[in-house]
């Protein structure tokens, strides 16, 4: 610092002026520079904001109307449910989780369950088949591809089940739906929107004394 006041003092003032001009000159461009970022991003920041604002009504409205499709399915069998969601930042939460209440009987309030896995077979299939019908009807997704998603269902079931998919697949017709299934299909009725492709059994030899199954 005291070499600096000595360079200073040894200056010629016309020179420091100049000096104090130019960094004058330079702050005033650069803060003219920053308000007019500042000018240009103020509605970028309220477009964000409106954005923000319309993107959290449209998910609530999907979580809204997912939660009541799954309880008209799983109406269709005589039980009820709801699907909770829970985004991240609500509840102080930092990460998003999904819960499935299932009511076993939709009259019967003690045959609720919190715990899917506590499910049959049976029940635990149709619940996971109503959950993705559910949320497929907000998705716009071209393709639906489901595969064995009959196997521990019950004739009953699986008929209902079947039909369902069927209608939605008649519901949206700007879609294309695959339904896999090793199942029996032939009381599934054809038409210009509805077709099945049948594949082969597959040849079977004996390996080693054993049945072995080949390639289809």
């Amino acid at each position: 610092e005291e070499t600096e006041r000595r360079q200073l003092d040894g200056e010629d003032a016309d020179v420091i002026y100049t000096r104090y001009a130019r960094a004058s000159k330079l702050l005033a461009d650069k803060q003219t520079a920053i308000d007019e970022i500042c000018r240009k991003t103020a509605p970028l920041h309220n477009d964000l904001a409106i954005r923000r604002k319309r993107w959290l009504g449209f998910r609530g409205h999907i979580a809204g109307a997912t939660c009541r499709r799954f309880d008209e399915i799983l109406n269709m069998k005589g039980s009820s449910g709801t699907v909770k969601f829970r985004h991240p930042g609500q509840e102080e939460r930092t990460e998003g989780s999904l819960e499935l209440v299932v009511q076993k009987d939709s009259n019967d309030q003690n045959s609720q369950q919190k715990d899917v896995g506590a499910l049959s077979g049976g029940e635990r299939s149709f619940t996971t088949i109503a959950l993705l019908l559910a949320m497929g009807e907000g998705l716009e997704c071209p393709f639906r591809v489901m595969d064995e998603f009959d196997v521990f269902l019950d004739p009953v079931t699986r008929k209902l089940v079947l039909d369902q998919l069927v209608e939605l697949g008649r519901e949206f017709r700007n879609r294309q739906f695959i339904f896999i299934t090793p199942q029996d299909v032939s009381n599934v009725k054809t038409d210009d929107m509805v077709s099945i492709h049948q594949m082969r059994p597959p040849e079977r030899m004996n390996v080693a004394g054993a049945v072995a199954q080949t390639t289809l």
